[in-house]
């Protein structure tokens, strides 16, 4: 177990910036998933933190010790990729044994090794098996089995779950949890897939365009997002944006007073949007189309600017016809406010 640094680290291709100067620092032991949409630099910083990519500048450190120019087999790390690049004619035991028989560990270690492992991963029945003869979360299982066999100082994890299906990626999620709660090893995930961020997260890094937009503890982040964009991309369906303008309901001025100063967009989660009569409402639309998901409902509003709000109410609507006129409020506490750059404003 170790831990991790990273200071001012960045990333050029030729004369182009990719990564724009992150620091981080990741406690031993400590869960870090960084998420963010596709080409904001995440698994190029992850590349970076296992060697497989040049640092142009700044400072990765594994432990104590600074790791720049260390080759990627001397780090002490093991990394699980999106595709399980499992030899197809060797054994499951085989393919999770490889490592240390290549670092010249004793057979009677690598058998003991590898059959602790299968163990935790629920492999034990499976050794014998060749990975075409395997489904795909076991297949995932003997990719991470092969990583822990190592006992390495810290994982890392390069969209491992993205070639699952919805039901097994779920499964999947639960058991890389609590697989590194057992182990007690440092973790680097990436992921596009903010529920993966939300549920996995010690601490979340949330990037975009090769910069670490926020840092912090997943509700933390989703409670307080410190840009538009980080409210936008984390929370689904993602947050309502509004100008102070489009409030136009009757209560709408006292919540225009109580904004704060330089207050250029709001923003307000689906779940925090109610129903009220109209004497009470800060805006007003008319319901367009609902999605029923059992336990909760999304209501789709079309408001009279053109622009579409996502409401979310708990159970099923009663009474809410298609184009009925509909009243809203929230609470000011839920409300965030952003200024013209998009950064958040932090009430004094």
């Amino acid at each position: 177990m170790a831990t991790v640094g990273l200071t001012d680290v960045r990333k050029t291709f030729g004369r182009t910036e990719v990564i724009h100067g992150i620091d981080l620092e990741i406690a031993d032991g400590e869960f870090i998933v960084i998420v963010g949409p596709s080409g904001c630099g995440k698994s190029t910083l992850l590349r970076m933190v296992a060697g497989l990519e040049t640092v142009s500048a700044g400072e990765v450190r594994i432990g104590e010790r600074r790791v720049n120019e260390v080759e990627p087999m001397d780090r002490d790390i093991a990394m699980v990729f999106q595709n399980y690049a499992l030899y197809p004619h060797m054994s499951v035991f085989d393919n999770m044994a490889y490592g240390l028989r290549i670092a010249g560990r004793p057979k009677a270690e690598i058998a003991e090794r590898v059959r602790a492992a299968a163990r935790m991963l629920q492999l034990e029945e499976y050794l014998d098996r060749r990975p075409r003869q395997l489904s795909g979360g076991q297949r995932q299982r003997v990719a991470m089995g092969r990583a822990i066999v190592r006992k390495p100082a810290v994982f890392l994890f390069d969209e491992p779950l993205s070639n699952l299906d919805a039901k097994l990626r779920v499964q999947m999620r639960l058991e890389i949890k609590a697989l590194q709660r057992e182990l007690g090893v440092t973790a680097l995930y990436v992921t596009h897939d903010q529920v993966e961020a939300m549920t996995l997260a010690d601490r979340m890094v949330v990037m975009n365009e090769g910069r670490a937009e926020q840092v912090g503890a997943p509700l933390e982040v989703y409670a307080r997002p410190a840009t538009m964009f980080v409210a936008g991309f984390i929370g689904s369906p993602p947050m309502n944006f509004l100008a102070p303008a489009d409030l136009n309901g009757a209560a709408a001025p006292a919540l225009l007073a109580a904004l704060p100063p330089g207050t250029a967009a709001i923003g307000i989660r689906p779940e925090h949007l109610e129903l009220v009569p109209a004497d009470r409402a800060v805006l007003s639309g008319s319901a367009r189309y609902t999605e029923a998901l059992g336990a909760e409902t999304l209501i789709h509003l079309a408001r009279p600017e053109g622009q579409t709000l996502t409401m979310r109410i708990a159970g099923s609507p009663e009474g809410i016809a298609p184009d009925a006129p509909l009243h809203l409020a929230a609470a000011p506490a839920t409300i965030r406010a952003f200024d013209r750059e998009g950064r958040a404003i932090v009430p004094t």
